[in-house]
């Protein structure tokens, strides 16, 4: 027994075994540019059972940030010479742990005219002599982290140079200029968004005058989500007569539909889930196409239809379309299969993610599927199942004198964002963006910040695929000007969306940013935003 119990006892605890580590310095802030800076040594300490306080040379180094930068075997880090960041600096041991917090901040000076001194604007950064001189961006604008490039744009002052200074805890790049605008290549504008993804950058504008002044602009804040944009944007460009596609993060629009490619003009458009897509051809109750969505081939059958507005079925194997007021089942290859009674005429249809409901307009009556006289109210419709639809229930009948129209849900089917206006529905200059809940627990929501102030034409909304973040994305076409472009004619936007602050009743929209790669020529509608 003695013999058993002497095999089965725990060997004797190590006594050079570490039992506690840590790192010094503990916290440390670096200035780093593209110069670079030297390393800096980081020490490891701990505790054994023998002794205290005593350094560990053995210890296995390794950083949470790589993008900070970068650490050897011996605990030397070198700063990045591209950017800032936040890392742990993380030393291990005997399956013992210890770190240290580094915040690394990247200082740049780009002087775009070599000739241009910069003297003056540097001394005179803390001046009180302030002017609103801002074009574009707005102030709190939120971008999805790969957003390609933002520009950022300013009123002619006659100043001598200009000064754009952009800040925070882990950035600090001034541009030098004696232009009115200022556009990062892609690469520079992805590593300070990517550097300040969850956070925000605080923009600072400074003008040189004649007289050797300084003024300076309120600062803006330019938000950066800690997610990146998913998927394709198709829009409607009058341009091509048919429809272009952007990848979100990417700079040059291509021909994905369009008069060149097929030889007629292709109009309003949805994308299935299953990877068609229907659209109207030759304008206005023109007969229906659909077609796979990748390889762009005809879906037989689809032609002895009209159907101006339509929506898939989740699955993708139904539509619902609208002709002259009437609401009709088609099957995936867009073959009439009945159409569903209603009392009253119905228009913009819009399915919700899971099924269940169907967002319609009802009016009085109207002549198209595109502009009523009349009143109008946003409604939704039960599925209940195999093409058996429920009667409508109102959800939001619009101020006197407005009509609602263009519903659209947003992918978890929580919200539905739609248009009201005192015109016919159709390009309507006092269009304004709202929300609602889609189940009713919320009061309609004006999107006062995504509208912007005027009659800018804001119409046609439509969601981004669900992010993996509590930021949603809302496209929408608006005539409003891109900074010092002011063209009267429709481009493409995107606003943020917080469905926390739609819930507290306040407005969930952030200032818009115009969809870089668009062409400022061209009119663009109908922003489609799908995750092939």
């Amino acid at each position: 027994m003695l013999l058993l119990w002497l095999a089965c006892a725990p060997e004797p605890a190590d006594p050079d075994a570490v039992t506690a580590l840590w790192v010094e310095p503990a916290e440390l802030q670096v200035v780093t540019g593209p110069d670079g800076v030297a390393p800096i040594a980081f020490t490891a300490i701990g505790d054994t059972q023998r002794a205290q306080d005593i350094p560990l040379e053995t210890v296995s180094w390794s950083l949470s940030n790589q993008s900070a930068g970068e650490i050897d075997a011996l605990g030397n880090f070198t700063p990045s010479t591209l950017n800032g960041g936040v890392t742990w600096v993380l030393a291990k041991l005997d399956g013992v742990e210890g770190l240290a917090t580094v915040t690394v901040q990247y200082q740049e000076e780009v002087v775009l005219d070599p000739e241009l001194d910069t003297s003056a604007l540097i001394a005179g950064q803390d001046t009180t002599n302030i002017q609103d001189f801002w074009l574009y961006p707005e102030d709190g604008v939120s971008l999805p982290r790969n957003t390609p490039a933002i520009r950022f744009n300013w009123a002619d002052l006659g100043a001598v140079a200009y000064r754009l200074r952009l800040q925070s805890p882990v950035t600090d790049v001034s541009v030098y200029t004696r232009d009115l605008s200022w556009t990062a290549d892609t690469e520079s504008w992805q590593n300070i968004a990517a550097t300040n993804a969850g956070g925000q950058v605080e923009v600072d504008l400074y003008a040189e005058l004649a007289d050797g002044s300084i003024v300076r602009t309120e600062s803006r804040t330019v938000q950066v989500n800690r997610m990146g944009g998913r998927g394709s944007i198709l829009y409607w460009s009058t341009a091509v007569g048919g429809v272009l596609e952007v990848p979100f993060g990417e700079l040059n629009p291509s021909d994905y539909l369009s008069t060149e490619s097929t030889g007629r003009c292709v109009g309003c458009h949805v994308v299935s889930s299953k990877g068609d897509i229907a659209f109207t051809w030759d304008g206005g109750n023109g007969a229906l196409g659909v077609k796979d969505a990748q390889t762009l081939e005809d879906r037989e059958g689809s032609e002895s239809v009209i159907a101006n507005f339509k929506t898939w079925s989740p699955d993708g194997g139904r539509l619902l379309g609208t002709y002259a007021g009437a609401l009709m089942l088609l099957n995936a290859k867009g073959e009439l299969l009945h159409e569903v009674p209603m009392d009253q005429s119905v228009t913009h249809p819009d399915w919700s993610p899971d099924g269940e409901f169907v967002a319609v307009i009802l009016t009085g009556g109207h002549d198209n599927d595109w502009t009523f006289s009349g009143s109008s109210e946003l409604a939704t419709i039960r599925h209940l199942g195999d093409g058996i639809f429920d009667n409508p229930k109102v959800i939001f009948t619009p101020p006197d004198g407005y009509k609602a129209y263009y519903p659209s849900y947003s992918p978890d089917g929580d919200w539905i964002a739609f248009n009201i206006s005192t015109g016919d529905a159709y390009d309507d200059p006092d269009a304004e963006l709202w929300v609602i809940d889609s189940k009713g627990k919320h009061d309609a929501i004006r999107l006062d910040a995504a509208n912007q102030v005027g009659e800018l034409t804001n119409s046609w909304s439509r969601w981004g695929p669900l992010p993996d973040d509590d930021i949603l994305w809302l496209t929408f076409s608006s005539k409003r000007a891109y900074g010092d472009v002011s063209v009267d004619i429709p481009q493409v936007w995107v606003s943020a969306f917080d469905p926390e602050e739609a819930r507290q009743n306040k407005d969930p929209s952030k200032p818009a940013f115009w969809l870089p790669g668009q062409d400022p020529a061209q009119g663009n509608h109908i922003p489609e935003w799908v995750q092939w």
